[in-house]
């Protein structure tokens, strides 16, 4: 065989973990059928019929999120009736970890926001990434790091909560 039609070895450590085509389309239609479904069951509680003013509140949210049910179930049963020909990678192993580097994160900003509001956590997230995730071999300063998640949060607290009076949430810190 020429070099042209031989292909990796199956152990490249490249091409082990990660998520296949088949894994990550089946995840992804689970979530978002269970988004729909959640949408709804919402959308039933405040009436998905008319009345004499027009659709009620729920009409609408319900009819996309049966549409949107409805497409992710046929997008998980052509995933599970092709399944010999999803064979390929949606990402490798070391892609999968820079996402993880980036979602986990993520979820601490959002989880911290509910205990020390969104300014702190804010700075907290800025400060992070600018001192985890910087190019190897290129951190940024320190000081240029302090500034920044200092400054960011700072701006956002006079934009939305001094000028345009649009409180954001600020913890335990909301009186000062």
């Amino acid at each position: 065989m020429n070099q042209e039609t031989t292909q990796r070895p199956a152990d490249d450590a490249e091409e082990r973990g990660g998520i296949s085509l088949r894994g990550g389309g089946l995840f992804t239609s689970g979530v978002l059928m269970l988004i729909a479904a959640v949408v709804m069951f919402d959308s039933v509680e405040q009436g998905i019929g008319w009345d004499v003013a027009g659709p009620q509140a729920g009409y609408f949210p319900f009819y996309i999120g049966l549409l949107m049910f409805l497409a992710c179930l046929g997008t998980a049963v052509r995933t599970i009736r092709h399944w010999p020909q999803g064979r390929g990678r949606l990402t490798t192993k070391s892609e999968l970890q820079r996402v993880r580097n980036v979602f986990l994160p993520i979820v601490a900003y959002v989880v911290l926001m509910f205990f020390i509001g969104m300014y702190l956590s804010a700075a907290l997230f800025l400060a992070w990434f600018m001192w985890r995730l910087a190019e190897p071999g290129k951190p940024h300063p320190r000081w240029k790091i302090l500034l920044i998640s200092v400054c960011v949060p700072l701006a956002t607290y006079f934009i939305f909560t001094v000028w345009f009076e649009v409180a954001l949430y600020a913890g335990p810190f909301a009186d000062f």
